[in-house]
């Protein structure tokens, strides 16, 4: 299908012009969303859409713009309500989606992302962007880390009382079903280090040398770390922290997991220097968590079912890597 070019507005130039003051102060978004080929995204957000222009149904929004957009809300932690305010409000943000006529509302958003949850696109576009990163000279080489992190959920001050009475008595709160419509049914609590936390984990598999975020699987909080593998057969040496300790690895991956201390056994000093020396290697892997929490303002999660988080946290994961790619090019370019 032949892709037609519109001519650039009055409007579009006036804002054009008066982005050049906001570039000349830096604008890191500018450099990011060169960073890889959004057009290799097309044909992958194409197929979700439903209308029929050729008999004269209105255009759908262009792929491109979506893939962006869905960054844009992740490198914010923005809502869609507050994204598609910041779409029309920001000079930085309309030249990142190169200042198109009309920006996509609220409901688009949710909806597109719905959509390629129902069609099982999103891990499309996830390979896709690893693609990327193999063809442009990041691929895997000295090692793999795996780590976990958790998604807070909101919960409730006056439910989560009640869930934590109950637990402790053995017990389960029954709901009527006007309650269970505003209760996410898929967050599940988990206990550690004596910290309570409600809602979802994400499991992921890094790079040793890029630290750029390979694999993905987001769970709700309850499974252990170890119930997880990302490592797979032909994978270089795999760094783990002392919760994967016991937990196999497929034939031929070289184990790098840090040894665990029982009360009947305790680490001799040949295996608490191992632990310290994998320790900084995959030190690294907090990166991306610290990144997502800290600089996207992405800890938590305000959709329901474990569908729209998990597409939720892929375009964090997907966002950071961009983020990542940046600093990488950055460093290349000062060497």
């Amino acid at each position: 299908m032949v892709k037609v070019v519109s001519q650039v507005t009055f409007e579009q130039q006036m804002l054009r012009q008066a982005y050049q003051r906001v570039n000349g102060l830096g604008d890191r978004l500018k450099f990011i969303k060169n960073i890889i080929n959004w057009e290799k995204f097309r044909s992958i957000i194409a197929s979700v859409f439903y209308d029929n222009a050729e008999t004269g149904g209105r255009p759908h929004t262009d792929e491109v713009l979506v893939m962006r957009v869905l960054a844009l809300q992740s490198f914010y932690g923005l809502s869609d309500e507050e994204l598609e305010f910041q779409l029309n409000d920001r000079l930085c943000f309309m030249n990142f989606v190169d200042f198109p006529e009309k920006a996509p509302d609220f409901s688009t958003i949710w909806k597109i992302r719905d959509r390629l949850v129902e069609a099982n696109k999103d891990k499309l576009v996830w390979n896709e962007l690893q693609r990327q990163l193999d063809a442009i000279g990041y691929k895997i080489e000295k090692g793999v880390i795996q780590d976990a992190s958790f998604v807070e959920a909101d919960l409730g001050r006056k439910r989560y009382s009640k869930e934590k009475k109950a637990k402790k008595r053995g017990e389960k709160i029954e709901y009527t079903p006007r309650q269970l419509a505003h209760i996410d049914r898929d967050a599940s609590f988990s206990v550690k280090h004596g910290q309570v936390h409600f809602g979802y984990k994400n499991h992921v598999k890094l790079d040793v040398k890029h630290h750029l975020v390979r694999k993905i699987e987001t769970t709700t909080a309850s499974p252990h770390d170890a119930k997880v593998n990302l490592v797979k057969k032909g994978d270089p040496p795999a760094y783990r922290d002392k919760g994967y300790f016991g937990t196999p690895l497929p034939k031929g991956v070289i184990d790098k997991t840090m040894k665990r201390a029982t009360r009947a056994r305790k680490l001799n000093g040949g295996e608490q220097l191992r632990n310290r020396a994998i320790s900084r290697i995959r030190a690294p892997g907090e990166r991306p968590f610290g990144v997502i929490k800290c600089v996207f303002d992405g800890g938590c999660t305000f959709v329901k079912t474990l569908a729209r988080v998990r597409i939720k946290e892929m375009f964090k994961f997907f966002a950071y890597n961009l983020y990542q790619l940046f600093t990488l090019e950055r460093k290349h370019a000062l060497a």
